[in-house]
């Protein structure tokens, strides 16, 4: 009855579909295409045939392991993230997660991963509050039921007194973004552990702020481990 009342409509066309996406809108969108950054996933099509990392990389090295993102930013794209983060459609993060799980056959590192955990990045408790969910821990499960991998919420993250930082510069991005992550404090005290390659999953990549903050909290951690990054959307 409620599935008559209030059928279930693509976000993006408005056709009538089981989750978020219709079939067509979800082949239709958009894809990050190689050749790509080894290490952070940006596309190097401008760059020499030889490069394998872009020159942001190459000049600042960076404290994750690698990053891959599916699309890059469209307007379709961003509606999917809007609609997401602020207009309450958590259920996108199905369709998202098999997008995510599609793209990690064909990355390397992520299809050699040996028993990685996800782990998704961590929101304030005043916007968990204000949202109802974390849209990064919503992406995470659902990829894990896809992949068959635990979900660790290992991250926990400080308010700082910015509310956002879409409006930031680069510097100031990072900045905030070192004082407002760090590791759990039972991480911290070695009550409990990470395994040796641990994945960030998160709704969007920037600047890579929030991404080297993390890495660096994982890293801070005993023992010695990769971290990844996996993303819905490369915003620039």
């Amino acid at each position: 009855m409620l599935s008559w009342l209030y059928p279930n409509i693509c976000r993006l066309c408005g056709e009538s579909c089981e989750d978020g996406l219709c079939e067509h809108c979800r082949a239709a969108l958009p894809r990050l295409t190689r050749p790509l950054c080894l290490h952070c996933g940006a596309p190097l099509g401008d760059y020499p045939a030889a490069a394998d990392t872009c020159p942001e990389c190459r000049d600042y090295p960076r404290l994750f392991d690698y990053a891959r993102q599916v699309f890059p930013r469209r307007d379709e794209t961003l509606k999917l993230i809007y609609d997401l983060k602020y207009h309450g459609a958590s259920y996108l993060a199905r369709d998202l997660a098999r997008l995510l799980s599609e793209l990690w056959e064909t990355c390397t590192p992520l299809s050699k991963a040996v028993n990685p955990v996800l782990v998704p990045v961590p929101i304030t408790r005043s916007r968990l509050f204000d949202r109802g969910y974390n849209q990064a821990l919503e992406i995470a499960v659902a990829l894990g039921r896809l992949r068959g991998l635990p979900v660790v919420q290992a991250l926990e993250h400080r308010e700082t007194g910015v509310e956002s930082q879409t409006k930031l510069t680069a510097a100031q991005r990072q900045e905030n973004a070192r004082l407002a992550y760090r590791a759990k404090s039972a991480f911290r005290e070695g009550k409990r552990h990470l395994p040796d390659h641990v994945i960030l999953v998160d709704d969007v990549y920037t600047t890579g702020a929030t991404a080297r903050a993390c890495a660096a909290a994982l890293k801070s951690l005993p023992g010695k481990r990769t971290v990844g990054v996996l993303t819905i959307l490369r915003a620039i």
